[in-house]
């Protein structure tokens, strides 16, 4: 994984449905306007309704829980379809 890159995506599929879990690096502006980076995990599942944003206090710890979402995720059936950077264009 290449710590330079702020946004990292899989895309999983099972049973014809697919799903999203994102780790991305950001800046959390508060409502004084005050900045903070922040490290994050986001999951989408459609079966769910919204999206899942959970945020950490260390990239370190984002990027486990990152890694650990995406095992559990193949352990319960689900194939990876696309890992890596954000394609554009």
């Amino acid at each position: 994984m290449n710590d330079n890159a702020a946004t990292y995506l899989t895309i999983l599929t099972k049973n014809s449905i697919f799903s999203f879990l994102g780790l991305v690096r950001a800046e959390m502006v508060d409502s004084d306007t005050s900045s903070r980076p922040v490290s994050a995990v986001v999951k989408h599942d459609p079966r769910e309704g919204e999206p899942l944003l959970k945020h950490f206090d260390t990239r370190s710890e984002a990027i486990r829980r990152y890694e650990e979402a995406i095992t559990t995720s193949i352990e319960r059936g689900w194939t990876v379809v696309y890992r890596g950077t954000p394609m554009f264009g």
